[in-house]
């Protein structure tokens, strides 16, 4: 098997892991996947704004408006006007919102931990920073070509 092939067998199942990891977080919390990342983006920058929250986690505007507006009736998201200009709407966790938010957070360093004690000690570094490699080049990419998914 060529390389591009063997990068491209171990993403699909890096992403099967980490899928089952995100699902098995977020039903514990009766939030959806998409819904457990914009609280946990919510929890680590306060004071976000909706556009912030799309570039982040590169989503499209109004997808991510109905998301915080199902987590502002499930009381887990507040929406503000932003002290430095009234016309800029802030977003911020709630107190059940932050509750929810430090479950989640908890219970995934666990697992990663988990993982990262699974893997032999003399390996950690290298695992740790072939994956910011991995990252850096995919940003690369997404930014270079954009996402061609609707393309024919």
């Amino acid at each position: 098997m060529n390389q591009a092939k063997q990068l491209r067998e171990n993403t699909r199942i890096l992403e099967f892991h980490l899928g089952n990891i995100n699902k098995s977080d977020c039903c514990c919390c009766g939030v959806s996947e998409t819904q457990c990342f914009v609280l946990v983006e919510i929890g680590r920058k306060p004071n976000i704004s909706v556009k912030e929250l799309a570039e982040i986690l590169r989503l499209d505007k109004s997808g991510i408006s109905r998301t915080v507006e199902e987590l502002v009736r499930k009381n887990y998201v507040e929406r503000k006007p932003s002290e430095e200009d009234r016309r800029y709407v802030v977003l911020n966790l709630t107190s059940d919102g932050k509750e929810r938010f430090e479950r989640i957070e908890n219970d995934m360093n666990q697992k990663f931990k988990q993982i990262l004690d699974s893997i032999p000690a003399d390996k950690r570094t290298q695992v740790i920073n072939a994956l910011e490699i991995y990252n850096r080049a995919c940003d690369e990419v997404e930014r270079i070509k954009g996402c061609d998914c609707n393309e024919s």
